[in-house]
């Protein structure tokens, strides 16, 4: 079996897991700073991508061995569980199912796992949700099955979107409640349900440069005194997202630590 192994970070990960799948990968696993990528047989690779290794393994059922080892991930009042796990889900529980199919996100990273964890403290009831960066669609996903009306998930890469658009059809999220489209924070967002783009309630999954880059954006897309949640942050960049948040008037901010990754949650300005 033929394995590339590539040093990865969190800020990098989407953008070499994309490269690998089309130098042909027949499949990807990460581990702890590391993306095991499978092929068939060595080929030339992009040049963001070539400060990996070729390694010669002894042959096994990788995605078996994944599954195997993938379990529940409890967030709050909701549990992330893959499709054959769906039973082990207790019964208080709400249930997301999230096919980990290309390696996106199955809700096991400390980031998304936050991330979902702030969405179950809040009351959702009668909110409109901005997801940016929705990549498996998972907070969008998550914050319809906690009672939000209408959520919106947005992000640049278009193989994310059939997948999270698979996703909401998986855990039976009514048609128009969660919505996913390509595009960033400086398109023009559909306006049917919120046509001020204004939203409830913002959730970001991102890196700290980008947080940074649209604080601004998120105050323009979110109501004053609406919660903002923001993941994907490393502690050691965490000075520059709150600084993006003061500059932007946002109050009530607080920080929740998981070894490496922080999420910071705050209220949008009057």
């Amino acid at each position: 079996m033929l394995v590339y192994h590539l040093p990865g970070t969190f800020e990098t990960r989407e953008a070499h897991l994309d490269l690998l799948w089309q130098a042909g990968a027949t499949g990807l696993e990460e581990r702890t700073g590391v993306i095991r990528a499978y092929f068939d047989e060595e080929t030339e690779l992009a040049a963001d991508i070539r400060d990996g290794e070729w390694r010669r393994e002894a042959d096994q059922d990788w995605l078996a061995e994944f599954k195997a080892n993938l379990r529940p991930v409890q967030a709050g009042r909701v549990t992330i569980v893959p499709p054959w796990l769906r039973a082990e889900v207790l019964a208080e529980q709400t249930a997301l199912v999230i096919e980990p199919g290309m390696a996106f996100g199955t809700g096991h990273h400390a980031t998304t796992r936050m991330a979902v964890e702030a969405l179950s403290d809040l009351d959702l009831t009668a909110q409109t949700v901005l997801d940016v960066g929705t990549g498996s669609g998972v907070l969008a996903i998550a914050a319809a099955l906690l009672g939000a009306p209408y959520a919106l998930g947005v992000d640049i890469d278009p193989i994310t979107i059939p997948i999270a658009q698979e996703n909401a059809e998986l855990n039976g999220v009514p048609t128009g409640r969660a919505v996913f489209l390509e595009g960033t924070l400086g398109d023009d967002l559909p306006g049917d349900v919120v046509p001020d783009g204004v939203y409830d309630v913002l959730v970001a999954n991102l890196y700290a440069e980008l947080h940074d880059l649209l604080a601004g954006e998120y105050v323009s897309h979110l109501r004053p005194g609406g919660p903002l949640v923001l993941t994907g942050i490393l502690t050691s960049k965490l000075p520059l997202v709150l600084e993006a948040l003061d500059r932007e008037g946002f109050t009530a901010v607080q920080v929740r630590e998981d070894g490496e990754w922080a999420l910071v949650t705050a209220r949008a300005g009057a």
